[in-house]
């Protein structure tokens, strides 16, 4: 089989469970991992026959991406600002959304000192401080999250990345361990937001293999963790201190308003696709 013949075949059965530009921008995702060319070279090559092993990885991807595993877990591997993460399904598939959150938070973060601290909470692949990290060296880079799974995979990436983050398990619903977590200068999350009863609308590949833990949240309370880290922000913000979240964008108006409410003054942000999507809130 060729580069081309194996590159028809995949968009030809990914066209059965996605539309044409998300089979095509999956194929060319597996096709490099395949071959180790971009697009250009594989046009370039299209006649030659894929190696052996090339065969065999090409009849499994084909097997689980037709089951709607993510393409992301299929070659465990995520690009984010970037930079590549190992990603399985302990961890959130890194999102545009969120790396449009760390540009917001590098663009308004241009010298810290080494006496910064930042926190991120709920950190899954670590793609979020790795990221900062990486732009930002020097400064004290924190992430927590409550699964240990988790936390093990975001090591990985910062040591694959090179990056110095302090990793930890809490759970921020917990008051004593909230407590521990010392004064900071920047608190960030992509906290889980969407409700339950939302669960029937997600993708196959979303609600299927992606972390429930990191997804919903109860119907009865969509807000909780974003009142629970307005809460912590409040005692622990230094002065001039930020805090930056990613939120649901059918919440925007309910979030904006707790926080203005809690003493906190708010910019809201869309997403490239038009979305309310994100927030910075000052603590006075």
């Amino acid at each position: 089989m060729t580069i081309d013949e194996a590159n028809r075949q995949l968009i030809s059965q990914l066209g059965t469970l996605y539309d044409e530009r998300e089979a095509a921008a999956i194929t060319s995702m597996v096709m490099e991992k395949l071959t180790g060319m971009d697009r250009s070279l594989r046009l370039m090559h299209k006649t030659e026959a894929l190696a052996e092993t090339g065969l065999v990885l090409f009849q499994q991807y084909i097997g689980e991406l037709m089951q709607h595993r993510p393409v992301q877990y299929v070659l465990g591997e995520a690009w984010f600002a970037g930079l590549k993460f190992y990603v399985n399904e302990q961890v959130l598939v890194p999102r545009p959304e969120t790396e449009e959150l760390v540009d917001w938070i590098l663009a308004d973060t241009p010298a810290p000192g080494p006496d910064f601290k930042a926190l991120d909470i709920g950190t899954g692949s670590g793609c979020i401080p790795v990221s900062i990290g990486k732009k930002l060296p020097g400064i004290q880079m924190m992430a927590c999250d409550i699964s240990p799974d988790a936390l093990q995979i975001a090591a990985k990436n910062g040591l694959d990345n090179q990056v110095t983050v302090n990793f930890f398990l809490c759970d921020i619903r917990d008051q004593a361990s909230r407590e521990l977590i010392p004064a900071l200068n920047l608190i960030v999350s992509n906290p889980p937001y969407i409700p339950e009863k939302q669960r029937v609308l997600l993708d196959n590949h979303v609600k299927n293999f992606e972390p429930a833990l990191a997804l919903f949240v109860p119907d009865a309370d969509p807000l909780i963790f974003y009142k629970l880290i307005g809460q912590f922000a409040q005692k622990k913000l230094l002065p001039d201190g930020k805090l930056f979240l990613e939120i649901h964008h059918d919440f925007a108006k309910e979030i904006v308003s707790w926080y203005q409410q809690n003493g906190f003054s708010v910019e809201l942000r869309k997403d490239l696709s038009g979305k309310n999507r994100m927030i910075r809130a000052r603590f006075f």
